[in-house]
């Protein structure tokens, strides 16, 4: 519609006579020359940009070929490595890694990893059980795959090749070379590809260039051949006029669209029916200019005033403004130019367009602050994989440049230039899709590329240095352990026996600590990422974020959702605390601190609960309590853990005491309620994990049954111990006690 807009509204520009003036044939030479020029200089460009897409398609792949190097030279020393730290012979490790040479060396020779030895051998350097270092040599036709077509793969230091991509010409041909570094090592993987000079698709751009500078040519005859009348013109000015009248009256009875006129000599604007309803007139009686101009917003109108003017000078306008008075919330757009003595035109209501434009805005505005707010790497992509959306961390960890980093840049041109700052990437175990990367600056990510359901792709990063750095950890912590094995073997004089017993130990710490570790990773990535999800969109949907949602009962729903969520959150939150504990790994960080303090903080945190159960919740602390060797989280979470149970169990109009007293060497913390209490068989096994009371069973109560566990093993990390005393029926009574001076060794009971 637009387009049909212009051009009925350009008809009306009154005629000018035309008149032949001869052009010098100097002149037409001199503009056929620069026009030939240009052409010449676009056809240069073309070829310079066939070139640069030659390139970025020989870079892609030779960092493809990186690749597949670097598995294959990583799979040839992991087993060298293998075979040799088990004890393996050197001829063992030769066939075992398909190795032409192995011998000792020095860990001079070793420290900048795997090297190009010659054209036909590339080294290789693993550690034996001893310590010593040794050099395998790899044959290099193992290392690289077969060539296609006029391709050919090559591998070469690179210390002494210029990575990148360049384009040489031999003879009638193009020859293409890209080199790309194979991960952390001295080599790079260097890919050649010959073309053709001037192909199929360059014959098609000269025959082109050519019918383009044979155009102004017979631009020229047809000029000189086309003269035309003023009375031509004229007639044409006047027929364009009768179907101006016509278009205007078309669009306001075709669509939501109202005419006006404005008469020049009279100076009145004259409003059809629908455009005096549009801008709230009761009648279509003409107005003055400067009646017209009270309906319009004082901000808008000296910019409508000027476009009016502008249009008395033979020139079609459109401008927008706001209503004014009662109407300011409305919105509209005018359109019109020159019609017989004066303007005319159509005006449309744009209020929906404006709101659904400010709409779109705030969302797109609400999209970019939540990316920013994730705290790794982020970015989304459309349907055909371009660049939409991205954080700050994703643009400062892989340092990608402005001119990359903007809105419609391709996927892959996208990851190539940040593949320049990955040092390691491997497949995430356990993930069809997950990648893990060390950076250049020693930020180990985990990295997903995610499907929408529109059809585009979400990436995101997760940071994983301090997992990392704790694995190092325990791998250094490994390998003290077993020199120290090995020494109380050659001290005892019982080498082979401990070395039994240490494998069989081993093995069973491996197994235990792989199903831990499988065990976190898939309660913290598949269920707590999700429900985080769940969690946030629910609580988006009870605030309305986006608009009403109509029916007050899918708020409730939202409402359920939410409560259902963050319950289940917990529930999680208190197995994976559980886990660790029974693993050894959950520690506790003790220094002096109020115990006071950390109850009455838990205390403030659960009041609103208790009082949305109109349970009367009351703290009692005495004067001479001291400070003490804890952790404050740790105290804070015990205090939570018995008053949740303690309002689970309580009916509304019960009470809930909470008492803090010194008890000779020992700070005695209690919760007392007046619940359903505790049958006397139960008691003992309450305090393991995932046992619950059998009176639970009636009230169909939620939880995990970890409460009171945590809470013990929290107790006896500081040194302390778990009470419980209960009447069934009257009430209960649980307390936790804490050294005033703890032991010096605090762990778990659980702890290896």
């Amino acid at each position: 519609m637009a387009k049909t807009r212009k051009n009925k509204s350009d008809i009306h520009k009154p005629a000018k006579v035309s008149k032949a003036v001869p052009v010098p044939g100097r002149v037409l030479l001199m503009l056929f020359a620069a026009f030939a020029g240009t052409l010449g200089l676009k056809a240069w460009q073309e070829r310079l940009g066939q070139n640069d897409d030659l390139m970025a398609l020989q870079a892609r792949e030779a960092m493809a070929i990186g690749g597949y190097v670097r598995s294959e030279l990583v799979a040839s020393q992991t087993k060298m490595e293998l075979i040799l730290k088990r004890g393996g012979t050197s001829a063992q490790a030769l066939s075992g890694a398909g190795l032409a040479k192995i011998s000792q060396t020095t860990a001079n020779s070793a420290q900048n990893g795997s090297k190009l030895i010659d054209t036909n051998f590339a080294a290789l350097y693993a550690q034996d059980s001893s310590g010593n270092w040794w050099e395998g040599r790899l044959p290099i036709t193992k290392l690289t795959p077969t060539p296609e077509g006029n391709r050919s793969f090559r591998l070469a230091n690179s210390t002494h090749s210029d990575l990148g991509a360049n384009v040489k010409r031999i003879g009638m041909t193009r020859q293409v070379n890209a080199c790309a570094p194979v991960g952390d090592t001295q080599i790079a993987a260097c890919v050649s590809n010959e073309v053709e000079l001037i192909g199929t698709e360059d014959y098609n751009l000269i025959l082109i260039y050519l019918l383009l500078l044979a155009a102004p040519g017979l631009a020229v005859i047809g000029l000189v051949g086309t003269i035309k009348t003023n009375t031509e013109l004229l007639n044409l000015e006047i027929k364009a006029k009768k179907e101006i009248e016509t278009h205007w009256r078309e669009l306001e009875i075709g669509g939501q669209n109202g005419y006006w006129t404005w008469n020049r000599e009279t100076g009145l604007f004259s409003l059809r029916t629908k455009t005096a309803e549009m801008l709230g007139l009761i009648d279509n009686s003409d107005l003055s200019l400067q009646q017209f101009q009270e309906l319009i917003h004082p901000g808008n109108q000296k910019n409508v005033l000027y476009e009016l003017e502008k249009a008395k000078h033979n020139k079609s306008f459109q401008v927008s403004f706001k209503g004014n008075g009662s109407f300011s919330s409305r919105y509209f757009e005018m359109q019109g130019g020159p019609f017989q003595d004066g303007l005319s035109g159509i005006m449309t209501d744009t209020t929906e367009r404006v709101r659904a434009e400010a709409r779109s805005r705030m969302s797109e505005h609400l999209a970019r602050s939540v990316a920013d707010a994730y705290p790794g790497p982020f970015a989304s992509w459309d349907q055909r994989h371009r660049l939409l959306l991205w954080n700050r961390h994703f643009a400062r960890l892989f340092n990608l440049p402005e001119n990359v980093l903007k809105a419609g840049t391709s996927y892959d041109v996208v990851m190539a230039e940040a593949a320049k700052q990955i040092r390691i990437e491997r497949p995430v175990p356990g993930s069809d899709n997950g990648r893990e990367i060390l950076l250049l600056s020693d930020i180990w990510l985990n990295f997903y590329d995610r499907p929408t359901a529109g059809g585009g792709l979400v990436t995101v990063g997760l940071d994983i240095s301090s997992i990392k750095n704790h694995q190092e950890s325990l791998l250094g912590k490994e390998k003290k352990l077993r020199r120290l094995v090995l020494e109380l073997d050659r001290m005892q004089g019982q080498s082979e026996e401990h070395a039994r017993k240490y494998a069989e130990e081993k093995t069973k710490a491996e197994k235990a600590s792989q199903a831990k570790s499988v065990f976190l990773a898939n309660m913290s990535h598949e269920l707590r990422t999700p429900l985080n999800a769940i969690n946030g969109f629910s609580e988006m949907l009870i605030k309305e974020i986006y608009g009403p949602l109509g029916d007050e009962r899918y708020i409730g729903y939202a409402e359920d959702i939410l409560s259902s969520g963050q319950h289940l959150l917990d529930m999680i939150n208190d197995i994976l605390d559980m886990a660790k504990i029974e693993a050894g790994k959950m520690s506790i960080s003790t220094r002096e601190i109020d115990p006071v303090e950390a109850v009455d903080s838990a205390v403030r945190m659960i009041r609103r609960r208790a009082a949305d159960k109109d349970i009367d919740l009351n703290l009692t602390v005495k004067d001479d309590i001291p400070d003490i060797e804890g952790d404050h989280r740790a105290i804070k979470q015990m205090v939570l853990n018995l008053v949740s149970n303690a309002i689970k169990f309580t009916d509304p109009g019960g009470y809930i005491n909470i008492s803090v007293v010194k008890e000779n060497a020992f700070v005695r913390v209690s919760v007392a309620d007046n619940g359903i209490g505790i049958p006397k068989q139960d008691i003992p096994r309450l305090a393991q994990p995932f046992e619950q009371s059998s009176a639970d069973e009636n009230r169909n109560s939620k939880g995990s049954g970890l409460g009171l566990s945590l809470t013990k093993s929290f107790a006896e990390m500081h040194g302390g111990r778990l009470e419980i005393e209960s009447e069934f029926g009257e009430g209960t009574t649980v307390s936790f006690l804490l050294p005033v001076d703890p032991p010096k060794m605090i762990k778990s009971e659980y702890a290896a």
